[in-house]
C-alpha cells in the first residue's frame, strides 16, 4: 500500500537512481536534463528562497510560469517546505475576454491573495496584484536545509477544476489522495523503470502533471516534456521525441490527435518515425471520438503504431486524476447501442445488425476501475442500478478530494453518502464502463434526453460542421416554455448559412426527430474551452441569453 508522501518519494527516487530525472525537450527535439538528484537540490534552494520572502508551511502560492523546468522546481520547492500550491495558466495579457487571466483573477480571489511566480510582466501592472507577482529569477537563491516533514493527510496541492460547466473549483488533494492514484496508475500501466514516459500537455492540467510527472517520479522513470505551445505550433514534435527517445508511455485527447491528423494530410511525406516502442497511448480528458480515435490509429499505422497501444481511459479532477483504464496492450472495445433504447428507455442494448446503423451510437469503452476505487450507477435518488441502465457515475476510494477550498456549498452538493457525484452520465456494460456524457450538458427535446455531445457528432456528419467547432446547447423559450435546440457553429460563410441549416434540419429531424431552432454563426476563438480541450457550453449559451450574436443568428 502506497505511504510516501511527496517529499519522500522524491528522496527515494534520489537514492535509488539518481541518473533518472526529466528531460526538457525543445523546438528541435533537443533537450536539457533534470535528474531527480539535481531537481532535489535546486528545488531545496528555491524552498530556501521562498521562506527568505516570508512563506511558511500552510501558505498558498500560484504558480503561473511558462518554462517548464521553472515550474516543476518551483512545484516541489512548494512540496518540500509545506507550501499550499496550485499551477495555472499564464496569463498573456489581462482583460476580461482573456479566459486564462480570468481564472487566474478568480483563483487569487479564492486563495486569499497569495503570492504568484509568473515571468508575465502584464499581470504585475493590474491593481489586485500589486506586489503579489514575482518572477522565478527573483526568488532569492539561498544556501540552507528543509527540516518540513509532512504528514500523509496534509493537504499537499490544490487542483482547480477546468470549469467546463461552472466556475473553477479548487481541489484539495492531500498526500494521501496523490500517492493511491499515483500507485492506481502504474499498475494499470504496468509501469517500468524502463519506460520512458512522453508528454505534451500543460503541467497546470491534471493529466500533464500527476500523469506524466508525478507518477513517473514515483516509479521512478525518465519523463520527457514538450512545452504544449510547441506541439501547437508543430505536432510532430510529439512524434519525433517518440521515436528518438523510444517513449513507451503518452497520452493525448481527441483536439491533440485532431492536430496530428491534420499534420499528416498537408505533409504526409519525409518522416521515419518509429512509434512501435509505444505501450500505451492514454485517450482521455474530453469525450473520446470514435471516428478521430480510428483516423488516428490508420495515420501512425505507418509509423509502427499499434491499435492496441491506443488506451481509452476516464478520470477527473476531483478523483485526483484516474478513475478506470482499458486493459493494457488490448484493443478498444467499441460497441454500438441502440438509439432509442438509450436515450428513452435508458437502457444499453447492443445492435449488431447493420441495417441499423443509422439508430445506432458507438461508444468507447473507458474500462475498468482502478485499484483503490469503486464505482456505481445510480438513478436521481442515489439508488444504485443494474448494469446496463444509463445513470449518475458516483466514485468512491482513497484518492477522492476530500472537498473543495472554502466552498462549503460545492462541497456539500460534490457528495453523497459518502459517494462522489462526478456530474457524467454513464452505464456497466459486459463489464466496462461507458460514458454517456455530462448531465448538464443534457438537452430535453420532445420527452426524450440527449448529450450535447452526440448530437455534436451526429452534426458533423455534414462536412459543413467540424468536430470542436460547433457547439450545441438547449434553452427554455420563455414564451413558449419548451425546449429550443441552438447550433453554434465557426468557419461556415453567412452566405451559405440558410442552406447549412436546412441541411442540418433535415439531418437531424431524418436522425432523430427533433427540431433545430437557430443556427448560430461563431468565431474559432469565440468557443471557450478548457485546457484539455472541453468546450465550455454554458459560456456559450450565456452569451446568447445576455443578447449576444444577434447579428449573425438563422432560424
Amino acid at each position: 500500500m502506497p505511504e510516501l508522501t511527496l517529499p519522500a518519494l522524491l528522496q527515494r527516487a534520489v537514492v535509488s537512481h539518481p541518473q533518472l530525472g526529466i528531460h526538457y525537450v525543445h523546438e528541435n527535439c533537443s533537450m536539457d536534463t533534470q535528474t531527480y538528484t539535481e531537481l532535489l537540490r535546486q528545488s531545496t534552494a528555491v524552498a530556501c528562497g521562498l521562506r527568505s520572502m516570508g512563506l511558511k508551511a500552510g501558505d498558498k502560492l500560484i504558480i503561473a510560469t511558462e518554462n517548464n523546468r521553472e515550474t516543476i522546481t518551483l512545484l516541489w520547492a512548494c512540496f518540500l517546505s509545506g507550501i499550499v500550491t496550485t499551477i495555472l495558466q499564464p496569463a498573456v495579457t489581462f482583460n476580461e475576454h482573456n479566459p486564462s487571466a480570468i481564472k487566474l483573477l478568480t483563483v487569487f480571489r479564492q486563495l486569499g491573495s497569495p503570492f504568484i511566480i509568473t515571468n508575465q510582466t502584464a499581470l504585475g501592472n493590474h491593481e489586485e496584484f500589486a506586489a503579489r507577482v514575482f518572477s522565478f529569477s527573483e526568488i532569492p537563491p539561498t544556501e540552507g536545509e528543509i527540516s518540513f516533514e509532512p504528514a500523509f493527510d496534509d493537504l499537499a496541492f490544490i487542483q482547480f477544476s477546468s470549469g467546463s460547466t461552472g466556475d473553477p473549483k479548487g481541489i484539495m488533494l492531500t498526500h494521501r489522495n496523490i500517492a493511491f492514484n499515483m500507485e492506481s496508475i502504474a499498475t494499470g500501466l504496468d509501469l517500468q523503470i524502463l519506460d520512458p514516459v512522453g508528454n505534451w500537455m500543460p503541467l497546470y492540467h491534471d493529466m500533464g502533471l500527476i500523469g506524466y510527472h508525478l507518477t513517473p517520479l514515483s516509479c521512478p522513470a525518465d519523463q520527457y516534456h514538450i512545452h504544449t505551445i510547441d506541439f501547437i505550433k508543430n505536432p510532430a514534435i510529439w512524434p519525433e521525441m517518440m521515436s528518438r527517445y523510444k517513449i513507451t508511455i503518452t497520452g493525448c485527447p481527441n483536439f491533440g490527435q485532431e492536430l496530428l491528423i491534420r499534420y499528416l494530410k498537408r505533409r504526409p511525406e519525409g518522416h521515419e518515425w518509429d512509434l512501435s516502442p509505444l505501450k500505451a497511448l492514454l485517450n482521455g480528458a474530453e469525450p473520446i471520438s470514435v471516428k478521430v480515435m480510428n483516423d488516428f490509429n490508420r495515420s501512425l499505422k505507418s509509423y509502427g503504431f499499434r491499435e492496441e497501444a491506443m488506451m481509452p481511459v476516464y478520470g477527473m479532477a476531483e478523483a485526483t486524476l484516474a478513475i478506470s483504464f482499458s486493459p493494457l496492450m488490448k484493443p478498444s472495445v467499441v460497441t454500438m447501442f441502440d438509439n432509442e433504447e438509450l436515450d428513452k428507455n435508458f437502457s444499453a442494448v447492443k445492435t449488431e445488425n447493420p441495417r441499423m446503423l443509422k439508430q445506432s451510437r458507438s461508444i468507447v469503452s473507458v474500462g475498468q476501475t482502478l485499484r483503490h476505487m469503486e464505482i456505481k450507477i445510480s438513478d436521481t435518488d442515489n439508488a444504485e442500478l443494474p448494469k446496463g441502465k444509463v445513470g449518475h457515475i458516483l466514485v468512491r476510494g482513497e484518492s477522492i478530494t476530500g472537498g473543495y477550498y472554502h466552498n462549503p456549498t460545492a462541497t456539500n452538493d460534490l457528495f453523497s453518502n459518502g459517494w462522489l457525484n462526478t456530474g457524467d452520465m454513464g452505464f456497466i456494460f459486459e463489464g466496462n464502463l461507458y460514458i454517456s456524457g455530462r448531465y448538464k450538458d443534457i438537452i430535453f427535446v420532445n420527452g426524450k434526453n440527449y448529450f450535447a455531445n452526440d448530437l455534436e457528432v451526429l452534426a458533423c456528419q455534414l462536412e459543413e460542421f467540424n468536430f470542436g467547432k460547433t457547439v450545441i446547447g438547449g434553452i427554455t423559450d420563455s414564451k413558449t416554455g419548451k425546449e429550443k435546440v441552438l447550433v453554434f457553429a465557426a468557419a461556415i460563410p453567412e452566405a451559405k448559412a440558410p442552406e447549412v441549416l436546412q441541411l442540418l434540419r433535415t439531418l437531424m429531424r431524418q436522425e432523430l426527430g427533433i427540431p433545430v431552432d437557430e443556427l448560430i454563426l461563431i468565431k474559432s476563438n469565440e468557443i471557450p474551452k478548457t485546457s484539455s480541450g472541453k468546450i465550455q457550453r454554458y459560456k456559450v449559451i450565456q452569451r446568447y441569453k445576455q443578447g449576444d450574436f444577434t447579428d449573425s443568428r438563422f432560424r
